[in-house]
């Protein structure tokens, strides 16, 4: 098992002597070090390294190759961020002796052996190097440098005789379940290191009741995903961590020979007597110089709360002398982040950090304040916690940072009769004038499961609803499309004894209208009511970069039932489920107005770098690509919003969204009600008469990919193509068959072709390809085209 190296990776190295493991909803507490943004275009008058391992000398070995990261240095004595000084920094590579631009070297290509990486507010640069080199960071109009030397060593590869363990077998895993051990000493030689050995190195794992081993490499069908519950690290000559919910058996085994090692991880769950609270090491805290304050989670019965506890635990903040539900971000002043602290966001929020325990991060606390934190008596979530709580003071930096939003302009909004804005085109949009859906515009989506999978039940958030077509539940009125939600049970054959309890709608325009960049307008009234998830959203109409959310969710609007003052807007991106992430905030309406006592206007604008958010014409919210990403294209900073979308209309009931809460007797039915959708792209703008499709003509030809790589599919052909490369392989398996590997052929000026034709419905090819695009050569994940199926965009 190779690691993996991806811009972001300066996040999962982990200390060799306290494992920091992060469960799936969990996050790192913000850095100390690390401010947010304040004024753009500071000048650069010293540099410091971050940190002895950030520089000056970085060393790492590898076969052929090696990545290198560092996280920025320290800007002005720490009176300058990244966000301050990026226009003036720039990067040098030394050549023959003389320091060269790197933009100038031919060398180096950004985002292909060399970029940026950011994650939960930390910056810095990689590179991916096949020898010694030194790079310098300068200012642009100062004097100012920093010199880093990037130490490359070669080793050869290797297959493994003997592997003997360095620490354990046995470790005990922590309260959070991390656990962790360093590489084994292989072939009774300590200076063979992992890189010469990991093409022959396996992973597999198995609980310690069980007899059966599970091969976790790219398996996450078992549950183990790397860089979620397991992975490695690389301080002190590397090593292998997990995060463990129960005790497990661990065995590294050559693929070559018999040899191989089981370490075995301990999880003690604690045995609660009771669930008293008490204070873990304190009930006062002073915010840093960011406004950071981190507190670990009280201790439950003497000892320290476990993962299978979190969603137990119920967190208040005093607000007037009144203790509100931190939740709800209208009344508390805080948002949940649950992906970590967002620099693009002025609003307090606050999230879960995992250590060898639990605790919770705020920032930035500006103010003293108190909150509270409590636990069911009887150990279960929603339990009576009487007087089971602890309650926190924090005592507030008022001059920490906070995000300086002030440049992100209003917009101007249509009204119901005229959608002309000033510098727009109206290029699609649909006013439901009509007495029926316009099926030439809209799909319904139906039924309960994804896929027919049972295990899928409630679309995969645990949701309540069945969707159906009929006019019960979507109907057009008075120029409103209504989507409403009935108490209306109904069992699928797919597992007869689960029932949904409740039937609702589901629109959406996939292979009737796509757009990539623009803006969409819709305006909605909304119904209130616990566990009422009305949402408007878009999903990518081909998953190039993989199925959710490795290519990406926009959520335009969703809310609350439950807390009409506030609406949410997000994206989802990073890797499939359960290795997805996700950046969202909150609009909240002011006083008096709620999402349900009138129609409003949820906007997004939707540009190359960046997607903004507003509620009549209110921004709100912003998140750029230096915040997104996605696993399968890492050397692509727009993946994976840069492929086009199609849009999604519906009422959900219950689900995860708002913890599983069910509605009330008088909260059904529920009806969201949609007076327009507008998309508009940037042009003279007069409105403009829009087409009822898509932006471009109809192709015999659709492409699958992107202007690099992927395929071309007419009629029941495909030819696969790879452009500006040197040479490429393509790999590919027909319905699970045997695996075939040949040569592209050139057609010339670096592009390359491979036919696979006479497909019938249903065929499933999956493929990737090898190329070498002029820096070295690259393998491509593994894509998946089903005939008939898969969607792609006309040539």
């Amino acid at each position: 098992m190779k690691q993996i190296h991806i811009p972001m990776f300066m996040q999962k190295v982990l200390c060799l002597f306290l494992v920091v493991v992060m469960a799936m909803s969990v996050v790192l507490l913000p850095s100390s070090k690390v401010q947010t943004a304040a004024a753009a275009g500071t000048t650069v008058t010293s540099m410091t390294y971050f940190s002895p391992s950030d520089g000056p000398v970085i060393s790492k070995s590898g076969v052929g190759q090696a990545s290198y990261g560092f996280v920025m240095p320290i800007f002005n004595g720490g009176s300058a961020t990244w966000n301050d000084v990026s226009d003036d920094v720039g990067v040098n590579v030394k050549v023959g002796g003389s320091w060269v631009d790197i933009d100038q070297t031919g060398s180096f290509v950004y985002n292909q052996n060399w970029g940026h990486w950011s994650d939960s507010g930390i910056y810095g640069f990689w590179f991916t190097l096949s020898e010694t080199t030194e790079i310098q960071l300068y200012s642009k109009t100062s004097a100012a440098t920093l010199d880093y030397t990037l130490v490359f060593q070669n080793v050869n590869k290797q297959t493994i005789t003997s592997m003997t363990p360095t620490q354990g077998p046995d470790i005990t895993a922590g309260f959070t379940g991390g656990a962790g051990f360093t590489y084994p000493t292989f072939n009774n030689d300590p200076l063979i290191t992992y890189e010469a050995v990991a093409d022959d190195l396996k992973v597999y794992v198995k609980p310690v009741n069980s007899s059966t081993w599970i091969d976790i490499d790219n398996n996450a069908a078992s549950g183990w995903v790397y860089d979620s519950n397991f992975g490695q690290f690389t301080e002190g000559g590397g090593g292998y961590w997990f995060t463990v919910t129960e005790s497990i058996n661990v065995k590294l085994e050559s693929k070559t020979s018999s040899a191989n090692v089981i370490y075995t991880i301990i999880f003690n769950e604690p045995v609660r007597n009771s669930y008293t609270l008490t204070a873990y090491d304190g009930t006062t805290y002073s915010a840093d110089e960011s406004g950071v304050i981190g507190i670990p989670l009280p201790k439950i019965d003497g000892s320290a709360a476990i993962g299978s506890e979190l969603g137990n635990f119920v967190y208040e903040i005093n607000v007037n002398g009144q203790w509100v539900d931190m939740s709800n971000s209208s009344q508390s002043g805080f948002v949940y982040s649950g992906s970590g602290y967002n620099n693009m966001s002025d609003a307090n929020q606050w999230g879960y950090w995992a250590d060898y325990i639990y605790g919770l991060w705020f920032q930035p606390i500006q103010v003293d304040m108190q909150i509270r934190i409590g636990y069911p008596l009887n150990g279960q979530a929603g339990g009576s916690i009487g007087n089971n709580y602890v309650t926190y003071t924090f005592i507030g930096n008022p001059n920490a940072p906070r995000p300086d939003v002030s440049d992100h302009d209003d917009i101007e909004i249509g009204t119901p009769s005229d959608p002309t804005i000033a510098g727009m085109n109206l290029i699609w949009q649909d006013e439901f004038e009509g007495s029926t859906l316009d099926l030439n515009k809209w799909s319904y989506e139906q039924g309960y499961y994804i896929n027919d999978d049972p295990n899928s039940w409630g679309w995969g958030n645990a949701e309540l609803q069945h969707y159906t077509d009929s006019p019960q539940n979507i109907f057009l009125q008075d120029g409103k499309l209504n989507i409403r939600a009935l108490n209306d049970y109904k069992s699928f054959p797919q597992d007869p004894n689960r029932y949904a309890q409740y039937s609702s709608g589901k629109v959406n325009t996939k292979d009737h209208f796509t757009f990539q960049y623009g803006r969409v307008d819709i305006r909605a009234k909304l119904p209130t009511g616990n566990g009422i998830w009305p949402a408007l959203w878009m999903l990518p109409e081909d998953s190039v970069y993989g199925a959710w959310a490795a290519s990406g969710e926009i959520d335009i609007m969703e809310a609350k039932g439950r807390l009409p003052g506030t609406t949410s807007g997000a994206v989802h991106f990073g890797g499939q489920w359960p290795v997805n992430r996700y950046i969202a905030g909150e609009y909240h309406f002011p006083e008096g107005q709620t999402f349900a006592n009138d129609y409003h206007v949820y906007s997004m604008v939707w540009e190359e770098d960046n997607i903004k958010w507003y509620v009549d014409g209110n921004f709100f919210f912003k998140v750029s690509r230096d915040q997104w990403y996605s696993v399968a294209a890492p050397n692509n900073p727009n993946a994976p919003f840069d492929q086009p979308f199609y849009l999604i209309m519906n009422l959900a009931i219950g689900g995860h969204f708002d913890g599983g809460l069910t509605p009330d007797p008088s909260d059904i039915p529920a009806t969201m009600q949609i007076d327009y959708v507008r998309v508009y792209k940037e042009g003279s703008g007069n409105g403009g008469n829009p087409g009822n499709g898509n932006e471009n003509p109809p192709s015999n030809v659709i492409v699958i990919g992107d202007e690099e790589k992927g395929l071309k599919k007419t009629g029941d052909d495909l030819l696969f193509y790879v452009n500006g490369a040197t040479f490429a392989d393509l790999h590919y398996k027909v319905n699970n068959g045997p695996q075939l590997n040949v040569a592209m052929t050139s057609t010339g000026n670096g592009n390359y072709t491979y036919p696979v034709n006479n497909l019938q419905a249903g065929d499933t090819v999956e493929y990737s390809f090898t190329y070498n695009p002029g820096q070295g050569a690259l393998d491509t994940p593994w894509f998946t085209y089903i005939h008939g199926v898969t969607q792609g965009t006309p040539e």
